[in-house]
């Protein structure tokens, strides 16, 4: 399989299983993987695991997001602090949804989707604070309380959390194949 998914890890509190059991399923099933961070270094992981990506955001430009067929942001607690509001993961992810790429998110991940203005009038879960919930509404979203939301013809796929990571894996290979 010729296929390549870029993921999008933030250096501190991603949620250890949004990133591990994709990040794995992708590989077991051959797919291309690669680990952009958004600073240099060692990422941790809330629950202990860490990951060292191997490309920087900063220094990627849409001529290397070409080269992908799928864009992954997991989430986690860290996710308030490095994903939401931040523009330069937002761009990444409306570039990868303007050439008909996967966007995969999951989590409060998902947030990033929302802010890039991908989800408004759609479907789509996160994970269900009240918090991330008004978010979703004040951006005309619907919320959704289910696993994963695959919308297909978008390729978007959202999912909740921890306890969905395998279903969120199996839908971005089943999206991709």
């Amino acid at each position: 399989m010729n296929k390549k998914v870029l993921f999008i890890l933030m250096p501190d509190g991603y949620q250890d299983f949004e990133f591990n059991v994709p990040h794995q399923t992708l590989k077991t099933k051959g797919f291309g993987v690669d680990v952009a961070g958004l600073q240099q270094g060692v990422a941790k992981g809330k629950l202990g695991s860490s990951f060292t990506p191997n490309l920087l955001l900063s220094n990627l430009s849409d001529s290397d997001f070409d080269k992908y067929d799928a864009v992954i942001v997991p989430g986690g607690p860290g996710s308030v602090e490095y994903l939401w509001g931040n523009k330069k993961v937002q761009d990444v992810v409306k570039y990868f949804n303007s050439k008909g790429k996967v966007v995969a998110t999951i989590c409060y991940a998902v947030i990033v989707a929302v802010q890039a203005g991908l989800l408004t009038g759609k479907q789509a879960t996160v994970f269900p604070t009240d918090e991330a919930k008004a978010i979703l509404k004040d951006c005309g979203v619907e919320f959704v309380d289910t696993g994963c939301v695959v919308l297909k013809n978008d390729k978007i796929i959202t999912a909740q959390g921890p306890k969905f990571a395998n279903e969120f894996a199996n839908e971005i290979v089943k999206i991709l194949s």
